[in-house]
């Protein structure tokens, strides 16, 4: 157990340092380091910082490189019936402790129970389950929250199975799959994420019907430089390295 914590803790650690900020920061300092030492090498990491974070800003180079993340799967169609369906946890809530629950999601959070709550409701006789852990520094657990805001919404809380202990997308899979085995169910996550989320429980010998709960690309992009593209683009990074990560894994 001890192990598997500190692989989770340096597979998060080398996700977040591959990301552009981070490394548009650690070419700054590189930068900084050769600056005397060796200004060649110190102007090259100076422009490649900022040739790095400004086309990862620019919303045209963005949208194409979350495209292809966003493209397997449609809107759910809600005449399809399904005997579960399956909230992903995102990112911890934000808000302060006394928040109502919706409140204290997060915008990915907000979307993926919105769209669960939108199928669930054509699906009267279908269960909720809901995950995500407390992650490194909130007091209770993801999971809890998507609950309590599934609740404050009308849902039966007899209805509603959460996984508070699920801190990643494979452990969500291998968790459920006990109340998902031969049942029809909707999995329910970001669009980009959807794909690499969906082998998870093919894995596990599921059949996922994917539900995708929110698109950020753009099909027709502005041409500006702004936190929304370098937003998309390291959704895009983070999906790549994690379709390749899943991709090793399986050889291992």
């Amino acid at each position: 157990m001890e192990s598997q914590s500190i692989t989770f803790i340096l597979k998060k650690l080398v996700g977040m340092t591959l990301m552009p900020v981070p490394l548009s920061l650690l070419l700054i300092l590189l930068g900084l380091w050769w600056f005397s030492r060796a200004p060649v090498k110190s102007r090259l990491a100076f422009f490649s910082a900022f040739l790095l974070l400004a086309v990862s800003a620019f919303n045209p180079v963005a949208d194409r490189l979350i495209a292809p993340h966003e493209s397997y799967y449609p809107v759910f169609d809600i005449e399809q019936s399904v005997d579960a369906v399956v909230v992903l946890g995102s990112a911890s809530h934000i808000a302060p402790p006394d928040s109502p629950a919706f409140m204290s999601l997060g915008s990915s959070a907000m979307y993926r129970l919105s769209e669960g709550l939108r199928i669930l409701r054509a699906n009267p006789d279908a269960i909720l389950i809901v995950t995500g852990y407390a992650g490194f520094s909130a007091a209770q657990p993801h999971a809890e929250i998507l609950q309590q805001a599934a609740i404050d919404r009308g849902v039966d809380p007899l209805r509603i199975f959460a996984f508070p202990t699920a801190r990643d997308t494979e452990n969500e899979a291998s968790l459920t799959e006990p109340l998902l085995r031969d049942k029809r169910f909707a999995l329910v996550t970001e669009a980009a994420h959807l794909k690499r989320a969906t082998v998870f429980f093919e894995r596990e010998g599921l059949n996922p019907l994917p539900a995708p709960a929110m698109f950020v690309g753009a099909h027709h992009s502005d041409w500006r430089l702004d936190s929304s593209g370098l937003y998309k683009t390291e959704r895009a990074f983070y999906e790549t390295m994690g379709r390749a990560w899943q991709w090793l894994k399986s050889f291992l």
